[in-house]
């Protein structure tokens, strides 16, 4: 039940619902607290800062199937600038709900007790993972404080004027969010998750006065030179284009801080560029040089900040022509085995660690949403499954606190980022090769290895077929007795002459099938010596000879290494099919020396023989492009991995 009271400045109504702990008064802003008796005054609050939140007090809702109503809200500023609404949701059932804008994006939170000790702040750090039990297990995102800034409508907590309150922001699975408050003791749980409003089925509420201004025109305060914010309620630092002058406007209004020596822009998407990448609707509103130095070499790279209308800001980075599209990642939906770890795994896939650097901001230009300082620096861990990079990004805070953000980057070609902005050219041909570049060589020899597997089954099929109506069969085999025939022809050779090598006929044979091969094999059981022949097989009825030559040469012996040999005691010869009919072979060996290496050798003819070397070279054939291809692709990988400080472990 409400309990009513009177406003301890100016004597207006107050409301305080169940669970209301102070109030602001909507005539005189006083910020009171809830007693047992009349209220207590603390102070009057500073103007809340406008934004384009759709909310406004006593809007009414829905969310999961329990009714609310709109009924506080306070603003708090964080460490790095900016600051951040809290609306305070009262349900129908007595219940509180937390909901946060900030940056874009909207996280709705419930309290719930824990039934375990929270470990203090002070044992916490970013990337730490803590364990609660059926409360889930959750993952550090960032350690900070948020500064009361100002506040409406009833409030369910304590808050103080110029108060300070620590928390740890934690991510969990399945995009669970949660919060841990140590502005009490002990420490409060709130548990919930990211939404789009939508969600909340939003009713009620005021019309407003005049329509938020889309982008706002300011003079730089250094220079005069105009200058457009187009993201003014998130705006907290603007780095002039014209002279490099790093300004401030968290105030409402630009206010000149100093003046840097910026590096030259060398941008390709001037501020204020709106296109559509990948089917979302992104403006150009800040870019910043970034840089970081491995053994002694300056890197540096250009980072667009691009504003999303409906789901915050998204970064577009560019380095040597590569591009890529960077968006927050859960820390919870990174799995690691340590902080040092040279893998890890996300939605089931590995990365690989590729380089470990710390990158520094070397210019600013346009508006940034976070008070960034020319050489802040961070600590940056990349990952890599190309075409997907991740990348983890350590930050101190100012005055103590540190956060820790992951980022996935899609690589895009330079020709998508060219036709989504509408940029005149073309885009710049990129140079060497990026950390998550896809190997453009992969799908070649994706395709040569689909050949590959497509000639090898059609490769297996011929040799199947082959061997089933391949029958090898032998139609002649002949035994010839040199030891009888040379003595004879010895005889009769004068003695001034050289004994002539004998010629032998064979008997005839048949050949039964024109279209199968004909293999001739000479076996002679030679030792240290060679015996050639060289023969016609001619054709009975039509004269026509099939000439061939083959030998047949083995020797063996030892020296220092041990037992040699060489050679074989057959030799054959291929021929290509003969016509069918009736067939004579004449044969003529030769060797070395007055006298033969052997007293007798056979020589076989037989037809459908298995060339199965033909196989081989078919083989030899089909995997050899396929082979090429796919050395091509690693070799554009060893590249690739050339540029890591882990390239000894991960190109292997």
């Amino acid at each position: 039940m409400s309990h009513q009271a009177n406003c301890p400045s100016c004597g207006a109504p107050l409301t305080f619902r169940p669970g209301t702990m102070v109030a602001v008064c909507a005539h005189c802003t006083s910020l009171s607290a809830r007693t047992d008796r009349d209220p207590l005054l603390i102070g009057k609050v500073a103007a809340l800062v406008d934004s384009d939140s759709p909310l406004q007090m006593g809007m009414g809702g829905q969310f999961a199937g329990r009714k609310f109503k709109v009924m506080g809200r306070t603003q708090l500023k964080h460490p790095l600038g900016g600051f951040w609404n809290e609306w305070y949701l009262a349900f129908d059932d007595d219940r509180w709900g937390w909901l946060a804008e900030a940056q874009g994006r909207s996280y709705l939170t419930f309290r719930q007790e824990l039934n375990q000790p929270i470990p203090p702040l002070e044992a916490l750090s970013a990337g730490a993972e803590l364990d609660f039990g059926s409360r889930g297990r959750w993952v550090v995102n960032e350690l900070s404080e948020g500064i009361f800034q100002s506040a409406e409508g009833e409030i369910p907590w304590a808050v103080e004027l110029e108060g300070r309150y620590r928390f740890a922001d934690l991510s969990g699975a399945n995009g669970a969010f949660a919060t841990l408050d140590f502005s009490e003791e002990p420490p409060l749980f709130f548990v919930g998750r990211q939404l789009d409003l939508d969600e909340l089925k939003l009713t009620g509420g005021v019309p407003r006065k005049k329509e938020r201004l889309k982008a706002l025109s300011l003079p730089c305060p250094h220079c005069a030179s105009p200058l457009t914010l187009r993201a003014p309620d998130e705006t907290q630092r603007v780095g002039c284009p014209s002279c490099g002058s790093l300004l401030d406007a968290s105030a409402g209004k630009l206010i000149y801080l100093r003046s840097v020596k910026q590096p030259d822009a060398r941008m390709w998407i001037p501020l204020g560029t709106e296109g559509h990448l990948r089917g979302v609707p992104l403006v150009c509103v800040g870019f910043l040089r970034r840089a970081c130095i491995i053994e002694g070499v300056t890197y540096d790279w250009g980072e667009y900040l691009m504003m999303d209308p409906k789901h915050g800001f998204r970064w577009l980075v560019e380095s040597d022509g590569h591009w890529n599209l960077a968006e927050n990642v859960p820390p919870s939906e990174i799995s690691r085995t340590g902080a040092n770890a040279k893998a890890l795994s996300y939605q089931g896939e590995t990365y690989k660690r590729f380089q470990d650097v710390e990158a520094h901001v070397q210019g600013v230009y346009g508006e940034c949403y976070w008070k960034v300082e020319i050489n802040e620096r961070a600590q940056v861990a990349e990952f890599v499954r190309a075409p997907i990079s991740l990348a983890e990004e350590r930050q101190q805070h100012p005055g103590g606190g540190e956060e820790i953000n992951w980022s996935r980057s899609t690589y895009l070609e330079g020709a998508e980022v060219w036709k989504a902005f509408n940029l005149k050219g073309s885009a710049p041909a990129p140079q060497n090769i990026a950390s998550n570049q896809p190997n453009p060589l992969w799908s070649r020899a994706r395709q040569m290895g689909l050949w590959m597997l497509v000639s090898l089954v059609l490769l297996f099929i011929l040799l199947v077929w082959n061997g089933a109506t391949h029958r090898e069969k032998l139609i002649h085999r002949g035994s010839y007795n040199l030891a009888e025939r040379l003595p004879k022809i010895q005889a009769v050779t004068p003695p001034a002459e050289a004994a002539q090598e004998p010629i032998f006929f064979s008997q005839p044979f048949r050949v039964e099938d024109g279209h199968k091969n004909i293999e001739v094999k000479l076996n002679a059981p030679v030792m240290n010596s060679w015996i050639g022949v060289e023969g016609s097989i001619v054709n009975q009825d039509t004269g026509v000879a099939e000439l061939f030559e083959t030998s047949s040469s083995y020797y063996f012996g030892s020296d220092s290494d041990g037992a040699w040999k060489e050679g074989a005691q057959t030799g054959t010869v291929y021929l290509s099919a003969l016509p069918a009919g009736n067939y004579l072979m004449a044969i003529s060996p030769q060797w070395d020396g007055p006298t033969p290496p052997v007293k007798a050798f056979t020589v076989e003819v037989r037809s459908g023989v298995m060339r199965w070397s033909y196989y081989l070279i078919a083989l030899l054939a089909i995997l050899i492009v396929p082979a090429l291809a796919a050395l091509r692709a690693l070799s554009f990988e060893s590249r690739r991995w050339q540029e890591s400080m882990y390239s000894a472990s991960n190109s292997s």
